[in-house]
């Protein structure tokens, strides 16, 4: 299907009013770590999971009822990803053998810390990685639901200073996120000193993950609060949300990621300009049927007046090249 009904020129306008807030998935960034790879169905295997559908909440969801603690399948889900990571990379050859060794052995390093501090990915100066890429452009706020610190990783590349703010989705988790990561009523955010805010979680404090269903659930019911009263969320996200373009990147339509940003954060803003949405096209998943249907039945969805998005079919990457060329005026 064409993406004749994005407007290329009036998002690039944007950009360069500081009016454009990209919104990345967790799925992007998995992406970028793990090209071609289904994460959540690996981990599903390893945890001996029983269901066809592994949809990363569900897988999540079983191990911290089977494990009788949630906290334990969050840990265990880092761990697994640390050593996907390591495994592959070895694989791969890129990275110094003698520098994986040595990684291997700090066990305490976050999977942000590992992949992003340590093993310096994405790399500098890779516009392939559509953070890097995505990095580049004058935004002064990215918010993600994403729990690793990578997209800062990209904004140093360019010499920029990120500050990472988290939202606790839960009060308990005020005092499991350490005050650095708190939001500062008095920090402006700019695009050399761009803010990060995290809405579930950061990776180095597996508690404040929003993972399993039941997580994603006490999420909705504390958002919805908090995005309405002043004070709970920093102004200029409030705003970011309410009052510029946005830019969906790497979500499912059918993940509880997609689902909760919609319906409790996006939906029934009327001050929001007409907003972008990137999602793949329905033909590189083999569990939709029919993709011509799928594909209508995405684009009336969004469409709908609290929604307001325009659909552009094809994967992240191409998006952010095409959006490059229309804002360096290509």
């Amino acid at each position: 299907m064409p993406n004749n009904e994005i407007s290329w020129s009036f998002i690039a306008d944007q950009i360069n009013r500081r009016r454009c807030t990209p919104v990345i998935s967790n799925q992007l960034i998995l992406g970028t770590l793990f090209p071609n790879a289904a994460v959540a169905a690996e981990w599903a295997r390893t945890g001996n999971y029983p269901l066809a559908d592994t949809n990363l909440a569900m897988v999540a969801q079983y191990l911290s009822v089977t494990y009788r603690d949630a906290y334990r399948a969050k840990t265990e889900y880092l761990q697994f990803l640390k050593q996907r990571f390591l495994v592959a990379a070895e694989q791969e050859g890129v990275i110094d053998r003698g520098l994986l060794d040595q990684v291997r052995r700090e066990r305490a390093l976050s999977v942000s810390q590992l992949v992003g501090e340590r093993l310096g990915v994405p790399a500098v100066g890779d516009l392939e990685n559509p953070l890097n890429l995505l990095a580049a452009f004058d935004m002064p706020i990215f918010l993600t639901t994403s729990p690793h610190l990578l997209i800062e990783t990209a904004l140093r590349n360019l010499g920029k200073r990120p500050r990472t703010e988290v939202y606790a989705w839960h009060p308990a988790l005020e005092d499991v996120i350490p005050p650095e990561y708190h939001p500062d009523p008095n920090f402006q955010p700019t695009v050399d000193a761009p803010l990060v805010y995290h809405l579930h979680g950061l990776d180095e404090f597996p508690d404040s993950l929003v993972l399993t269903e039941e997580d994603h659930l006490d999420f909705v019911s504390n958002v919805i609060h908090d995005f309405r009263e002043i004070g709970k969320m920093p102004n200029a996200v409030r705003n970011a949300i309410s009052s510029t373009i946005l830019i969906l990147l790497g979500y499912n339509m059918r993940s509880w990621e997609m689902r909760v940003i919609l319906q409790e954060l996006i939906r029934d803003q009327p001050r929001r300009p007409r907003s972008v949405a990137i999602q793949l096209d329905p033909l590189d998943a083999p569990e939709i049927l029919d993709s011509a249907r799928f594909q209508e039945y995405v684009q009336m969805y969004l469409a709908q007046d609290k929604y307001r998005f325009d659909i552009y079919w094809g994967d992240a990457l191409s998006f952010l090249k095409q959006l490059w060329n229309a804002w360096q005026g290509g």
